[in-house]
């Protein structure tokens, strides 16, 4: 399936579409987890994905790729390729949240919560590590390191609906990756925000209890 065809199908659902609910296109469905894999590379990095839809369009077309509960796209994580592949594939993640989040996800954080006060993209950034299939149980020590990498350069961003996603799934990964609390601990040394909200959160984060 063409690259076009697929972007279009994945990101140009009508406004106000249920992820959940959607009917994609038969040839979508047949796509393997090698070309899905390939795409979403390619979609992370395409800037005229910014000019053909609107942010609701973008936000359900993310779910669509990064939420198991919408589709079974996002297993290319972990069936597609080698490990190399994979892991290259995760770090790929950072342009997710540079070239996506960072740009939609504008409300100021006063409150931790799964919202929707920046639409579905913002939902997708609360809960990426919830609702994404990679957790420490099903990828090898590369991959996980790699989503660490993901995270932790999420923290270094100015944008508090970004930090907090970082949190979040650093906050569900301490109790298995010893490593997680420990990011978590160093940047508290030095936060990238003055925002004692996120702060809190980041401090109840490295118990493992987390929202």
């Amino acid at each position: 399936m063409e690259y076009e065809k697929w972007r279009d199908d994945i990101f140009g659902q009508p406004v106000g579409s249920d992820p959940v609910m959607l009917d994609l296109l038969p040839e979508t469905y047949s796509v393997s987890p090698d070309e899905h894999f390939a795409h979403i590379d390619r979609a992370l990095s395409d800037p005229q994905i910014h000019e053909l839809f609107n942010s609701d369009q973008i936000g359900t077309g993310l779910q669509l790729i990064y939420s198991n509960s919408c589709s079974d796209i996002c297993f290319c994580y972990i069936n597609a390729g080698d490990e190399a592949r994979r892991v290259s594939g995760i770090a790929k993640l950072n342009d997710l949240y540079a070239k996506y989040f960072d740009r939609y996800c504008l409300s100021p954080v006063g409150s931790i919560g799964n919202d929707h006060l920046n639409g579905g993209i913002g939902y997708l950034c609360y809960m990426l590590w919830d609702l994404f299939v990679l957790y420490p149980g099903n990828a090898s020590p590369a991959m996980v390191s790699a989503a660490l990498g993901v995270m932790s350069n999420a923290l270094q961003m100015k944008n508090d609906n970004c930090i907090v996603s970082a949190i979040h799934g650093l906050g569900h990964w301490a109790t298995d990756v010893p490593r997680a609390p420990q990011v978590l601990r160093q940047w508290l040394r030095k936060p990238t925000t003055t925002n004692p909200t996120v702060i809190s959160y980041a401090k109840e984060a490295t118990t493992g209890c987390i929202l």
